[in-house]
């Protein structure tokens, strides 16, 4: 299998994995808090404000982090299926923030689920971070091969 279709490939599973994780209504701000909290409170024994603050913060960091985290792996792939292009990096930018507003879009539709453009800016984060990274090492390797 030639390389690039190997990126499509990856692109495409990474995809259909996003749409899924949406599709399922337990993935919810709410069911993940919970789920935090119970840990939370079977590990520290403190007050309950605490444990619910601590299951709040914890929740949001957990939850904001898998969307900069996905979405930083989902440009990463597109970057891999485009860069033979002149303006890859915006490209695989540009494609991963549409999708990202699509997913939302989706997720409007999921009962118990709720559109946030604020993930929406979290997820092209994530994969502004991921490309510049990319582009960096990229630029460092490049130079490295001219020295020698």
């Amino acid at each position: 299998m030639p390389k690039n279709r190997l990126w499509l490939f990856a692109t495409l599973l990474w995809l259909i994995v996003i749409f899924l994780f949406t599709q399922l209504p337990y993935f919810n701000g709410a069911h993940t808090e919970a789920v935090i909290n119970k840990t939370v409170t079977s590990v520290n024994e403190t007050a309950p404000t605490t444990k619910e603050a601590a299951g709040f913060s914890i929740n949001f960091i957990v939850r904001k982090s898998a969307h900069f985290t996905v979405f930083g792996i989902l440009a990463f792939f597109i970057w891999n299926c485009v860069k033979k292009y002149r303006f890859s990096y915006i490209l695989a930018w540009i494609l991963t923030f549409i999708y990202a507003m699509s997913d939302e879009w989706h997720q409007s539709f999921i009962p118990g689920r709720e559109a946030s453009f604020r993930d929406v800016l979290i997820d092209s984060f994530g994969a502004l971070i991921v490309l510049s990274l990319v582009f960096i090492i990229n630029n460092r390797r490049k130079r490295s091969v001219k020295t020698y």
